[in-house]
């Protein structure tokens, strides 16, 4: 998992430049929106190393954890959208559209890095 996390840090970095070079987009959002879905896959490559280490065979405790990991993923990028959103309303340069653009091409390139590097 932490070489999908890698390749999604990558294509972020790549779309950032690709898009501020070719396109003339404002590079800063579209960053801060790829770091936002990195600390996503984050939160979940450190849940998952930490599964790997703990064995433990009780089914609600499972159940816990995975609803834990969940809800603290949705929380912080909840959060940190909403506050790339509140530092748009001050800054004009910051605009939303590269930000959810960022945030998405970060998320496809995680799932699309997770199935790819997927190992049985």
């Amino acid at each position: 998992m932490f070489y999908a996390w890698a390749a999604q840090a990558a294509v972020i970095s790549l779309a950032t430049v690709v898009a501020w070079s070719g396109w003339g987009a404002a590079p800063w959002p579209m960053l801060y929106g790829g770091l936002v879905s990195l600390a996503n896959a984050g939160l979940l490559v450190w849940r998952w190393s930490k599964g790997v280490t703990q064995f433990h065979s009780d089914g609600q405790r499972h159940l816990r954890s995975f609803h834990r990991s969940m809800l603290e993923r949705f929380f912080v990028v909840v959060m940190l959208l909403a506050a790339g959103f509140a530092v748009g309303l001050f800054d004009a340069a910051f605009r939303p559209l590269p930000m959810l653009i960022g945030f998405i091409v970060g998320q496809l390139a995680w799932v699309i890095a997770a199935a790819a590097l997927r190992t049985n």
